[in-house]
């Protein structure tokens, strides 16, 4: 099937299908509603077997008693890594909220759901059975269970989607990285429609020993809701979460001929790298900078435009800081002054499925003229430079959100967001 002569430029890229599940709620509604009343989804882990480990705190997922009717062979709940079972509910809840038909537009439709780490507990099971029993003892499933790109090919598999369709792993910035990649896919003519987001599944003994063990973690067994407290003086670490959200980007033609909801726009997006440390960001944020000024540019918006910055904030002593020197540099005098807030304050942190998440918490705020506030910012941290908001902000003249997603390794992601417009 060839492809239709496009002129990129006029072709926009619109929100029709939002899907979540993640520490606050299984679907959209129940996270938006808890998000605004401030009430905390990390508690003291009670899914998994903690041993003697001293962090013991974290963002989990119960899942919806209705499960199995996401899927359409509900026996793979049981085979699959939670990160899979949570990137598919949450494509699954997009793709129903679009009201696509799918037989019309396979063949243009695609999904890029990505995953920092996939599945890390399928890899720990299966290594226990091996070492415990014998290697024949392995499921058959493990391989698919495990592999990051399995949350993309199962609900492609399963909603007929046979367009652009693979995964993204960078690290934290995983999600925002899958909607520019998304994005250039419908703007270039070769898809009308893409799936895009990210999940993750790391509250567990390897994700809890893995960030730990370096440090990261924040300590506060006694009060896990008060635990992640981005941009805070008090702040000692993140806090880890788990969940999954996908959206459903369109171009913007194709939806309005078929009279879908239009929730907002992707304005533009920016993309570097600090080529500096696989862990630490740049001292003076060189690379984030660079990605801020790029979405700028790509959506045509000078620094006064944005009207909130929905933030990486994770609570780390030197994430946040370098977060702020790169807020204030790249918009100048007035980064001091645009309303900043952080998700991470009540989800903790979804790492490649995380700015997924902080997505849809932007995109609401047009949608309802809400911003949430960031909770358990008690004192701000005199070297930081920051307009953070401590209460619930009324957003109808939100029009402009800046989405900030820093990763390991340097990796830098920034998405705008635009509420839309004829």
């Amino acid at each position: 099937m060839s492809l239709n002569p496009v002129n990129p430029d006029e072709r926009r890229i619109v929100i029709t299908g939002l899907g979540t599940i993640n520490p606050l709620g299984n679907t959209v509604r129940e996270y938006w509603d808890n998000l605004k009343i401030g009430r905390s989804g990390i508690r003291k882990i009670q899914n998994i077997k903690l041993h003697d480990y001293y962090i013991r705190i974290g963002g989990e997922v119960d899942f919806p008693e209705n499960i199995r009717d996401y899927f359409q062979q509900p026996k793979m709940i049981k085979r699959m890594d939670r990160y899979i079972i949570m990137s598919h509910i949450a494509g699954v809840q997009a793709l129903r909220d679009s009201g696509l038909d799918i037989d019309d537009i396979g063949e243009r439709c695609g999904a890029i759901i990505g995953s920092g780490a996939g599945g890390i507990k399928a890899h720990q099971d299966t290594s226990n059975l091996i070492y415990e029993n014998k290697m024949s003892d392995a499921p058959p499933s493990y391989i698919i269970s495990c592999i990051p790109s399995t949350g993309t090919a199962y609900f492609a598999k399963e909603a007929g989607l046979k367009g652009p369709s693979f995964s993204i792993s960078s690290a934290c910035s995983t999600s925002n990285h899958s909607f520019g990649q998304a994005f250039s896919f419908i703007k270039s003519g070769m898809a009308d429609v893409m799936f895009a987001g990210g999940a993750e599944s790391a509250v567990n003994e390897i994700g809890l020993t893995a960030f730990g063990n370096i440090s990261a973690l924040a300590e506060r067994n006694d009060e896990p809701e008060k635990a992640s407290r981005p941009f805070d003086v008090d702040r000692n670490g993140f806090v880890l979460g788990e969940g999954a959200a996908v959206l459903c980007l369109e171009e913007m033609e194709h939806a309005r001929k078929r009279g879908a909801h239009i929730y907002g726009e992707i304005g533009g997006f920016g993309f570097t790298s600090d080529a500096y440390d696989l862990v630490a960001p740049h001292p003076e944020a060189d690379g984030a900078v660079r990605a801020i000024w790029q979405a700028l540019e790509m959506s045509g918006l000078k620094p006064e435009d944005i009207d909130l910055v929905n933030a990486h904030g994770t609570a780390t002593p030197i994430g946040d800081k370098i977060e702020s020197i790169a807020i204030n540099t790249a918009l100048g005098d007035y980064g001091s002054r645009v309303p900043v807030h952080s998700t991470k304050s009540m989800t903790g942190h979804l790492l490649g499925g995380a700015s997924a998440v902080e997505a849809v918490a932007a995109i609401m705020a047009f949608e309802e003229n809400t911003v949430h506030a960031t909770t358990n910012h008690e004192k701000m941290d005199p070297e930081i430079n920051l307009n953070v908001i401590t209460k619930q902000m009324d957003g109808s003249s939100v029009n402009n959100v800046l989405s900030n997603a820093f990763g390991f390794g340097g990796m830098n992601a920034v998405v705008i967001f635009k509420r839309y417009r004829d």
